[in-house]
């Protein structure tokens, strides 16, 4: 279950997880509940019996009318994403004895400190906090989110497990190969995601302007924070450099063609499209933020101001720190960084093929529903 289906990265780890259990678990019934009554932005296996709620986008009514859903359908398993639809589940699936699995995709400690202020950041903790103990288990999406779980918001350790995204390496390809939807420049480096502040594209534009690099930068998404990054755009005299061209249905075929790929995130779980663009072979300049580049990358940013770290799979540099994501941006334009870095990105991506990683999903979701003792068999 989740709480709706929109274009994020949850989504598009839910979508090859139910492909996998459709191929692997015929014996399974497959049921997709969506908490609100919401327009559908990506496409869900077919096979799936899908369920759509009404929840308003309201945690205590998500509650309610998913108890009353699960009351009906009595699954022997429920696997949630997000933090409304994880309160949710676990809640629920307590009140009716049905094991519940959430799935955590965020460093909450650092999304909530970036998202709220004063009593509404407070406020935001408790949910979380008071009813991810009441699931069967508690999946994060890195080592670092699982971790903040644990040492934040109280979940015991032994109830935890870690399983990074599942990535469908040959479509990824495959899209990329695609004729993309916008004009594209000749040479460009690219970055994607949500235009909001978590992604700290303004720290992107600003060690863009001070590198030194050539041609232009493409950053493919959409959000809130459009207007503030075509003002820095004007001015710092970038608007034939900086390019914003809005939501890609496609972006690999955008970023497939690009010298290669940086993320400038202030926070992450797994980062999504830093490994989609690890699979279409772009070497990586990447901020060390909670959590999920690291890990990746395999190395750790410099203590020091300015510093580039050069990683096993990428470069690394501080968050917020402009003039090391120039130095890096700058280092990596050098081709035989380029060329080192585009093998690594391409040996990387494999260890998160779909197959690799929805089997330990599934594998997970086995263990937990056999050990409820409850009979598939005997459910209506």
């Amino acid at each position: 279950m989740i709480n709706s289906i929109g274009y994020g990265g949850a989504e598009r780890a839910l979508a090859n997880i139910l492909e996998a259990g459709l191929s692997k678990r015929p014996d399974w019934d497959i049921h997709l509940v969506i908490l609100d009554d919401m327009a559908h932005r990506r496409q869900m296996p077919a096979g799936i019996v899908v369920h759509t709620l009404d929840a308003r986008e309201r945690t205590g009514r998500s509650i309610r009318v998913l108890r009353t859903c699960l009351a009906e359908l009595r699954p022997n398993l429920v696997v949630s994403f997000l933090v409304r639809a994880n309160v949710a589940s676990a809640c629920a699936g307590r009140l009716l004895g049905i094991p519940v699995i959430v799935c955590e995709r965020m460093h909450l400690t650092s999304h909530f400190r970036l998202k709220y202020r004063g009593w509404r950041h407070l406020a935001a903790r408790v949910a979380p906090r008071l009813c991810y103990r009441l699931a069967t288990r508690i999946l994060g999406v890195s080592e670092g989110v699982s971790e903040d779980l644990a040492l934040n918001f109280g979940v015991d350790r032994s109830k935890l497990a870690t399983i990074n995204n599942p990535y469908d390496i040959a479509a990824i390809r495959r899209d990329g190969e695609k004729e993309p939807e916008f004009a594209l420049p000749d040479r460009f480096i690219v970055a994607a995601g949500r235009l909001e502040l978590g992604k700290n594209f303004a720290g992107l534009i600003r060690a863009f302007a001070a590198s030194r690099i050539g041609g232009q930068l493409v950053i493919v998404g959409e959000g809130g924070q459009r207007s503030e990054l075509q003002r820095l755009v004007t001015d710092l005299n970038l608007t034939d450099r900086v390019i914003l061209p809005g939501y890609a249905s496609n972006p690999f075929a955008i970023i497939a063609r690009a010298k290669f790929f940086v993320s400038s995130s202030l926070n992450e779980g797994f980062p999504n499209a830093l490994v989609e663009a690890m699979v279409l072979g772009k070497p990586i300049v990447a901020t060390d933020c909670p959590s999920g580049p690291a890990e990746i990358l395999r190395g750790a940013a410099p203590t020091a101001a300015g510093e580039v770290a050069l990683a096993e799979y990428g470069m690394l540099v501080r968050p917020q720190d402009d003039a090391a994501l120039a130095h890096a941006i700058d280092l990596m334009a050098a081709n035989p960084m380029l060329e080192r870095y585009r093998q690594k990105s391409i040996q990387r991506a494999g260890d998160f093929a779909a197959p690799i990683i929805s089997g330990q999903y599934w594998r997970l979701f086995d263990g937990v529903a056999a050990g409820s003792g409850r009979d598939r068999a005997s459910q209506p």
